[in-house]
């Protein structure tokens, strides 16, 4: 006797067996399909009238049987119909495949005209019924009614894990999903228009770099098991472009960080990157707040959203502040006047945890980590970070100790980062070998000296604004989603056992 995972339906393979035994295939080669439902929908009056008929393709998320009479609702990617089907329309195998052997979950494909019911639903009388898909496997879909929503699925393992499923039974997430690869291509379509060139970057590298961040580390087979790291960053490989001659360039693309997951935090991330020469990070946050209003506008008609109940207004231009103006403002500390000696004795006052003996930069951007990110809701760039955190950008003009970087934020959430491009290559190979001396946490990893960038560099770098876009936050705040998990199409998951 043949053996099956638990998780197949015995009834429904007995049902799926029992249609092979009636010469029925359940899985067959194609189909024909005439409308989508919402077409049926959006043309009813001219239809329902002519009495055409309409082939359409779904699947079964509720029967019910009444006699010679079986009524049941079809979903397909655009919407949901009911369909009415009578025993004497059928043959008495056609009529036994609807009656007994279908089941919520099939795909069916049902030809017919459509007419409205006494109740007035619109339906459609089915003339011709053949199954696409045996579904061997329960899907728990939710009854639902104009005021209510019954045996709504909340298990986040069927949420998260087994997208297949709860797609079919959560329309709006699946919208949401869609939703993702629409902002996706209407970015693309923004930066070609632009004039940008779009570009790879390896995916696996030698010497990964660009962030900082915690690598996933491989070995190559055919390299005798050398060490090899998944993406952290485009930003290293980006640059060799521009040194190359490509004057405006832009990836979107998978970055990999082996570091923590919550609501925003995911280890695999769709990031885009693009560098633009003759362009510094003024410029940049234009272009930045620029392409965020138009995809609010292309969206909704209008810069204005709503993300979990807070009105939030991408209309350029946001607000500007320095990270020092940030920290005087939300939290009434003058850094710059403030010794190392002070800013620590502070945060020991306060509960803030910090590593001594850091550089002032690095506490400086503690402090507004901790005192200013989560007051930042509406859009809000902040500008001009310590130099310590910043190796490959440009120094600040007039403001010594500072760069010229910046990151906007929306919600109390990082949505990007950018730099006037450090392009001096002997400014640039110091700057990379300080770092490696500054006192970091336990757990940070130093990254290795990428000196084949430093050659790219010491080839030449026009000036070049540069500018990561956080395109899975940005999604979120577009389609008003809680958790990265809720646009990712398929999160990381803690394996089943």
């Amino acid at each position: 006797m043949e053996t099956y995972p638990d998780f197949f339906d015995t009834t429904l393979l007995s049902k799926r067996e029992e249609l092979m035994d009636l010469g029925i295939d359940p899985y067959p080669y194609d189909y024909d399909r005439s409308h989508t439902i919402a077409t049926i929908a959006e043309k009813e009056e001219a239809l329902t009238a002519s009495k055409e008929t309409c082939s359409i393709v779904g699947r079964v998320t509720a029967i019910r049987l009444m006699g010679k009479s079986l009524f049941f609702d079809l979903l397909d990617d655009t919407s949901h119909i009911q369909i009415y089907a009578g025993k004497n329309d059928f043959s008495e195998t056609d009529w036994k495949l609807l009656a007994k052997l279908m089941d919520i979950g099939d795909y069916m494909n049902i030809s017919g005209f459509v007419f409205h019911t006494k109740m007035g639903e619109l339906s459609i009388h089915a003339q011709k019924a053949q199954i696409v898909c045996k579904s061997v496997v329960r899907i728990p879909f939710n009854k639902t009614t104009d005021e209510k929503t019954f045996n709504e699925v909340v298990d986040p393992e069927i949420k998260y894990r087994e997208r297949y499923i709860y797609w079919q039974i959560n329309q709006e997430q699946r919208k949401r999903i869609e939703m993702r690869f629409r902002i996706i291509n209407l970015i693309r379509l923004w930066m070609e228009k632009e004039g940008f060139v779009e570009v790879t970057t390896p995916t696996i590298e030698m010497i990964y770099g660009g962030a900082e961040a915690r690598p996933f580390k491989t070995n190559i087979w055919a390299l005798q098991n050398q060490d090899a790291f998944l993406r952290i960053s485009p930003e290293l490989y980006l640059k060799r472009y521009i040194a190359a001659g490509f004057p405006k360039v832009f990836t979107i693309c998978q970055n990999f960080r082996n570091e923590g997951i919550d609501k925003s935090h995911n280890p695999e991330f769709t990031m885009m990157e693009w560098y633009e020469t003759g362009t510094d990070y003024v410029f940049q946050m234009e272009r930045f707040e620029r392409l965020t209003e138009h995809l609010a506008r292309e969206l909704y008609g209008a810069p204005i959203i709503e993300y979990q109940g807070k009105e939030i207004n991408l209309a350029a231009p946001w607000k500007r502040i320095s990270m020092v103006d940030a920290i005087k403002e939300y939290a009434g500390l003058d850094v710059l006047a403030m010794t190392e000696k002070e800013i620590e004795d502070y945060m020991t006052a306060n509960g803030i945890e910090f590593i001594k003996g850091q550089p002032k930069g690095l506490l400086i951007a503690q402090l507004f980590e901790e005192l200013c990110e989560d007051k930042l809701v509406q859009p809000t760039f902040i500008i001009d970070h310590p130099v310590e955190i910043s190796p490959l950008t440009k120094m600040k003009r007039g403001m010594p100790g500072f760069v010229e970087r910046f990151e906007p934020f929306i919600n109390c959430m990082e949505i990007g980062n950018a730099y006037s491009e450090l392009t001096d290559p002997v400014e640039q190979y110091q700057r990379l070998l300080q770092q490696k001396e500054i006192k970091r946490g336990d757990d940070f990893e130093n990254h290795p000296l990428d000196l084949d960038f430093i050659k790219a560099v010491g080839v030449g770098l026009p000036p070049t604004g540069g500018v990561g876009f956080g395109v899975d936050r940005i999604i979120m705040l577009l389609t008003n989603a809680a958790t990265i998990r809720d646009i990712t199409p398929f999160p990381l998951m803690k394996p089943v056992k």
